[in-house]
């Protein structure tokens, strides 16, 4: 048997097997056409006993009766080959002194039509060039042709056309996937040729697929196709950043195959469109630089940072430090010692206006008040009684002219100061149950002192005297009783903190405004009275509370915080963010006991801090107009010592930057005007940026 391996316009063909197998065999492989002025490969293959033998055979053409060699061909372990171009159709064999091959017929094709490309893909409403020669005795002739389509099993006319010898190239746009081939009279029909329509597509495109920032957009220009026809309908465009999920960017109407639609990527985004199984291929349009949508303001603290941490103070009193231990730590060179205390009351506003117009204001011509629990009195300015009774009653104080009145039991008594009092009290010691007042929008109720009632420009004013050392501290509402469970001390702190900022304000005499040394709430200090002394259970908070307090007296004196021999008013808030403020950094004095002082205690889980982080939102609206710049794209912060903000430099896509300077707590109250949630404290650690997306 022959077997044989050929290798012509890339076609290989395998060596049978039994090739090996026989003793001697030789073979050739020959195309059986070749175009005229083409070369053809001859490959011949030798073996012996079925091993691939090395030597020279002869490639033998026939002419006439008899073999002319043509060339030698030298096989090497079993395989060689030899490149012929015949001019004319010839027979070849090979051979060597014992053997011969089978011969093989080569025709040599002289006149042929070349139709191009091989093979095409096109979407429908595109087209495709097509390359026609008309060749002649083997060289480029011009000459009549004849471009045809496949119609079922017939060929039809396409066109007629003239092709010079150097070729020509003709345009098409087929509707459906398509066969074509070129036709001449006395010359065979050209390869077939097929273009593969798609006839159900959609392409995107954009007019710039680099923006320079968030805030450009970009046209998408939309082509769809359906059935082969341009479509009419909606088209879905949908986008996605990274690798992330496609989501539906626009829907878009489509009229007669084609549409337009703006696009604001404000990232880097990957688009395609999407109709039911039709998908077009993804485009990408980058973003140089993305303009935030917002900014997360990452914060730490609670208060404006001046004086002692309250919650540092209790990690500090869990760490088994003292109350002056711990008042020392954050007021600067101070002194704590027992003081003589005032005889005379401390005046609190607990109803009434307030002279800034502040969220406190209670501007009201009446008031009701009522005494529970036991008997009361009420006395004019000088002091006579103008009405009484032994058990609970609500009375109503209201506005006539320039003094106040109070009408009961058929009588109306009216007077510029009247003075309510209750069984149980320094100033009324009858005895029975315990008996306290409240009055209507008053934030806590009374069990010690008196109520002062008087009318300040035209509005009813209500003010708890009490005893300052004791009496107003056992209502002070600044700090969790239920700390003295485990940190007693930093309730003690808080006691001396609130009595030397008292001692300061009762010092400094009654305001007008007020009729009072101090009002109730945080303008000073948070006071409740009787609801922080009878707070929890059987009172079981508001009992710790009270034991802080008299811990801290001595007979007449009380323990305060003092500065070079004199008392001090003493700044205190919720928690710090790693270290307290100057003075000066957040207001405007510079005070030398409320110095800078690192303060890990706030930060501790022992401190059961809940502002230990928090964040507030800064949107991109807010950022451009507060800045003055035309967008932000980044936000850093300057600080001031432990850590309050002083400076915030903000940067433009644009490389401009503006910086706002000023007091920590200026600055805060600032973003508070602006912001989406609350900042809490100076202690702003950054602005991190937002991505849209």
């Amino acid at each position: 048997m022959l077997a044989a391996t050929l290798v012509m316009a890339g076609l290989t063909v395998a060596v049978p097997a039994a090739a090996q197998a026989a003793t001697t065999a030789y073979t050739l492989t020959a195309p059986t056409s070749v175009r005229l002025g083409s070369s053809a490969t001859m490959k011949a293959t030798w073996f012996t006993r079925g091993t691939g033998a090395t030597g020279t055979v002869k490639l033998q053409r026939k002419s006439g009766t008899t073999w002319k060699t043509v060339a030698k061909v030298k096989v090497v372990k079993g395989r060689g080959s030899v490149s012929i171009k015949p001019t004319a159709t010839a027979t070849y064999r090979m051979a060597t002194s014992a053997h011969r091959s089978t011969s093989k017929k080569v025709t040599v094709v002289k006149n042929w039509l070349s139709l191009g490309p091989t093979s095409a893909s096109i979407k429908v409403g595109s087209a495709v060039t097509l390359s026609l020669k008309y060749v002649h005795n083997g060289k480029a002739t011009a000459g009549a042709v004849s471009l045809q389509r496949r119609s079922g099993s017939s060929w039809v006319s396409v066109t007629r056309l003239a092709v010079p010898a150097s070729g020509a190239k003709v345009v098409v746009r087929p509707t459906t996937t398509t066969s074509y081939r070129l036709a001449k009279s006395g010359v065979a029909p050209s390869a077939t040729r097929t273009v593969t329509v798609d006839r159900d597509w959609a392409s995107l495109a954009f007019s710039s697929r680099s923006l320079t920032t968030s805030e450009a957009t970009t046209t998408a220009s939309i082509v769809w196709y359906s059935a082969g026809k341009k479509a009419n309908g909606t088209i879905v465009l949908q986008q996605r950043i990274g690798s992330g999920a496609w989501t539906t960017a626009k829907s878009v109407k489509v009229t007669s195959g084609a549409a337009t639609v703006s696009v604001k990527p404000l990232v880097t985004r990957t688009y395609r469109l999407l109709a039911g199984k039709v998908s077009s291929a993804s485009v990408t349009v980058s973003v140089k630089t993305v303009i935030p949508t917002s900014f997360t303001i990452n914060g730490s603290g609670f208060g404006h940072g001046i004086g002692m941490s309250q919650y540092g103070a209790y990690a500090m009193a869990r760490a088994g430090k003292s109350a002056t231990s711990i008042l020392k730590t954050y007021y600067t060179g101070v002194s704590v010692a027992q003081t003589a205390m005032p005889t005379a009351p401390l005046s609190v506003q607990v109803f009434g206006p307030d002279a800034s117009n502040s969220v406190y204001d209670d501007r009201k011509t009446s008031v009701a008040v009522s005494v529970n629990g036991g008997g009361w009195m009420v006395q004019n300015k000088a002091g006579s009684t103008v009405a009484a009774k032994t058990t609970d009653s609500t009375l109503t104080f209201k506005v006539d002219g320039s003094s106040a009145s109070v009408t009961y039991g058929g009588k109306t008594s009216k007077d510029s100061v009247l003075r309510l009092y209750w069984t149980g009290t320094s100033d009324y010691p009858k005895s029975g149950a315990t008996t306290y007042a409240t009055v209507a929008g008053a934030q806590g109720s009374y069990r010690h002192g008196r109520l002062t009632i008087s009318v300040i420009n035209g509005f009813i004013n209500v003010v708890n005297d009490l005893d300052l050392n004791t009496e107003y501290l056992y209502g002070i509402a600044e700090m969790p009783s239920s700390w003295g469970t485990k940190g007693s001390a930093a309730l003690q702190a808080q006691v001396v903190t609130a009595r030397s900022y008292a001692l300061l304000k009762y010092r400094a005499g009654i305001k007008s405004s007020c009729g009072c040394h101090l009002v109730d709430d945080i303008r000073d200090q948070n006071f409740t009275g009787w609801k922080k002394e009878n707070e929890g259970t059987n009172a079981v908070y508001g009992k710790l509370w009270k034991a802080a307090v008299d811990k801290t007296v001595s007979g007449a004196n009380g323990l305060l915080v003092t500065y070079g021999g004199k008392p001090v008013a003493t700044h205190y808030y919720s928690a710090s963010g790693g270290g307290t403020l100057n003075s000066e950094d957040v207001w405007a004095s510079v005070v030398p006991y409320e110095r800078s002082v690192d303060d890990p205690w706030s930060l501790m889980a022992s401190s059961g801090n809940p502002n230990i982080a928090w964040t507030a939102s800064l949107t991109q609206a807010t950022a451009r107009s507060y800045f003055g710049l035309r967008d932000v794209v980044a936000i850093s912060v300057g600080t001031y010592a432990g850590g309050g903000i002083r400076s915030m430099k903000a940067t433009s896509s644009t490389g401009a930057t503006k910086t706002i300077t000023g007091k920590s707590d200026a600055l805060r109250s600032k973003l508070n005007a602006i912001a989406v949630g609350y900042v809490k404290a100076p202690w702003i650690k950054s602005f991190k940026a937002v991505q849209p997306k």
